[in-house]
């Protein structure tokens, strides 16, 4: 009985923990543009590899010059998809943000992209 209480617990912990990595009706608001989403994800990875490149660093496993030229390189990359967004017709869109042209859902105050205020 209580391995059976415990089998279940473990189930329902492991299905609460997965469920939001499986659900199939999440989607992220673009303009449908294949071009805006692929520079979306550009900058996306660049952010992501700055803050891995900042706690690599802080962790004593990147020297300061290898972490200065990776932060350089993917700011680069960051700011070239950014500008790049910057200057696509879905950036100027009614119900788009101004900065990253993302898509508002619904009646949001803030951009679920780079989270600034929607009137910004």
């Amino acid at each position: 009985m209580t391995v059976a209480l415990a089998l279940l617990l473990i189930a329902t912990v492991a299905v609460a923990i997965a469920a939001p990595l499986l659900a199939a009706g999440v989607e992220v608001a673009t303009s449908g543009d294949p071009g805006v989403e692929r520079l979306q994800r550009e900058k996306n990875a660049a952010l992501t590899a700055i803050r891995e490149a900042q706690f690599d660093h802080a962790m004593g496993k990147l020297s300061e010059e290898d972490y200065a030229a990776l932060r350089s390189f993917y700011e680069r990359r960051a700011l070239t998809a950014l500008t790049e967004l910057g200057t696509r017709p879905a950036a100027q869109e009614q119900g788009a943000c101004k900065h990253c042209g993302r898509r508002f859902i619904d009646d949001s105050a803030f951009c679920g992209g780079c989270g600034r205020p929607r009137a910004d």
